[in-house]
């Protein structure tokens, strides 16, 4: 049976999933530099181990709603259509080992009022009490740009 790892982060209330494979690193909130005209998603660019990097507000790419202070948050480092970007998230929860059995398509009655095409399944732990969507960044990025 195939496994899978990801890496488990917080969205507001809702646990998300992206492939340990995209993951580069997981860093600790740093200055952002905020960038004119930019589109309200995108948080700014860091400078990454000399490597301007783009910094992404997951949150607010996803539609939630996002006032909160971004000291405590995350950055995951990823990447992304062969690109290296930031991307914030509230918190890093942890790294976990998926098998294919676990991961089930989201319900078709979603499909036609929520865009899935970055929604690569859900995934479902200890007997489905905990539910974690997997993103799929390449698309969800990808195509915001």
């Amino acid at each position: 049976m195939t496994e899978i790892q990801v890496v488990a982060f917080r969205l507001g209330n809702e646990e998300f999933c992206l492939e340990i494979s995209k993951v580069r690193e997981i860093k600790e909130m740093m200055p952002i530099t905020r960038v004119p005209n930019a589109p309200d998603f995108v948080e700014g660019v860091i400078n990454l181990r000399g490597q301007i990097t783009t910094v992404i507000n997951l949150k607010k790419l996803l539609g939630y709603y996002d006032d909160e202070d971004l000291s405590n948050k995350k950055i995951i480092i990823a990447e992304v259509n062969g690109e290296i970007v930031g991307v914030i998230v509230d918190s890093v929860s942890d790294v976990i080992t998926l098998t294919e059995d676990q991961i089930e398509q989201p319900p078709k009655t979603l499909a036609s009022k929520v865009d899935m095409k970055a929604i690569k399944g859900i995934a479902k732990i200890n007997n489905g009490e905990r539910l974690l969507i997997m993103l799929d960044l390449d698309k969800l990025i990808g195509e915001s740009f």
